[in-house]
């Protein structure tokens, strides 16, 4: 029986109503109702309370919570049942009946173990791998990472056949990016940061909200925190000829965490904003400036940016592609990458995080599907000095 199920069946033995269940577990009626059409998923301190609420066993009903996570995981996925097995031999230390019956292939890869950041030592040069996201990241160690930052690809904006999600509908691009966020949640360390930057996609004229979807299942499902959303302002955009909606003109970088111990340098932080808003202006001496009024007052460090970021676009030698300006991947580094931490980007393209991590004397990891973009990542990392900015 499925979680949702299950809580559905204990709510009306118990003849309790969804609004006091809603009430006792501290979401609103239309949160718990989705809890029970399996649309979203509790935390597990809200499990824990319904046990107590049904006078039902607490480990049987998280199990079941937990089981259902791992289902809606794997269900639709043509891998399923080798799943499952697997799983099963990881939580039992035995192979299942079903897979000692069954012949093994001669090609199955064995479990690859997880010593990347220890086999990197501590060289600064960027570790750069072709392969899957989800994939190549099982082979890091737990909470070994300081800082994530990415730009997953955009669902359905590229078709050049070298994408690392490859989903037709907007619900199974949703699913194969959570499989990257499960892995990013293992890897990172408990005072890590992940920023994931985002943009939506249109169809027959309406906007599918999908950035916002993938970070709503994100908290629900894997318990990430979110810090801020920031709002990036791209300036330049491609034409648009619709008459019936606004031009698209920005993009969502979320800060996600997975405590609210995480590390934040905000002097760091400020210092180097201060230094790309005086290198901005410089660039634009003789053009009309305007001047903003904050309410937040500047210390020595100066002013800490807002949640609007204004960065042009950054194109690139390869057709369709542009690249993710230095600024909108600089600021979250120097705030939440400590000295001598490592930064990872696993959608890395031609290498815009590694690259900054580098200039930043920050160890790095990136990896991309399309082998041509690892190497125009490595070569133009290679060919470029080392410094601090």
């Amino acid at each position: 029986m499925l979680f949702s199920e299950k809580i559905k069946q204990l709510r009306l033995s118990s003849g309790k109503l969804q609004k006091d269940l809603a009430k006792a577990i501290g979401v609103d009626i239309p949160a718990y109702s989705r809890y029970e059409h399996g649309e979203r998923r509790p935390k597990r301190e809200q499990v824990l309370r319904l046990a107590r609420i049904f006078k039902t066993d607490p480990d049987e009903l998280v199990a079941a919570w937990l089981a259902d996570e791992a289902y809606s995981r794997i269900a639709h996925d043509k891998m399923a049942s080798r799943a499952a097995d697997l799983l099963q031999e990881m939580l039992t230390g035995k192979e299942s009946q079903a897979q000692e019956a069954a012949p093994k292939p001669e090609t199955a890869v064995p479990a690859e173990r997880r010593d990347m950041i220890s086999r990197m030592g501590r060289s600064v040069m960027p570790h750069l791998e072709v392969g899957d996201a989800a994939t190549v990241m099982r082979r890091i160690e737990d909470a070994s990472i300081d800082c994530i930052v990415t730009t997953p690809p955009y669902w359905r904006r590229r078709s050049q056949g070298t994408e690392s999600i490859t989903a037709t509908t907007a619900d199974e691009f949703i699913n194969e990016l959570l499989q990257t966020m499960a892995q990013a949640w293992r890897v990172l360390k408990p005072q890590g940061s992940l920023w994931l930057n985002m943009g939506d996609d249109t169809t027959d004229g309406f906007v599918q909200g999908i950035p916002w979807r993938v970070v709503l299942a994100m908290m629900d499902q894997q318990d990430w925190q979110l810090v801020n959303e920031v709002v990036w302002n791209k300036t330049t955009t491609s034409p648009q000829g619709s008459q019936d909606h606004l031009r698209k003109v920005h993009e969502c970088l979320f800060h996600l965490v997975k405590s609210d111990d995480f590390y934040y340098n905000d002097e760091e932080l400020r210092h180097t904003y201060a230094l790309i808003v005086r290198n901005d202006g410089k660039s634009r001496k003789g053009s009309t400036k305007v001047k903003e009024r904050y309410l937040q007052p500047e210390n020595m460090h100066g002013m800490i940016p807002g949640d609007v970021w204004t960065i042009g676009v950054q194109r690139s030698g390869i057709a369709h592609y542009c690249v993710a300006p230095d600024t909108l991947y600089r600021l979250p580094m120097v705030a939440t990458c400590p000295r001598g931490g490592i930064v990872l980007d696993p959608y890395c393209g031609t290498g815009t995080a590694c690259k900054i991590a580098y200039e930043l004397n920050l160890r790095s990891i990136g990896i991309d599907i399309n082998p041509a973009y690892i190497k125009q990542a490595r070569t133009s990392i290679e060919q470029k000095p080392l410094s601090l900015f």
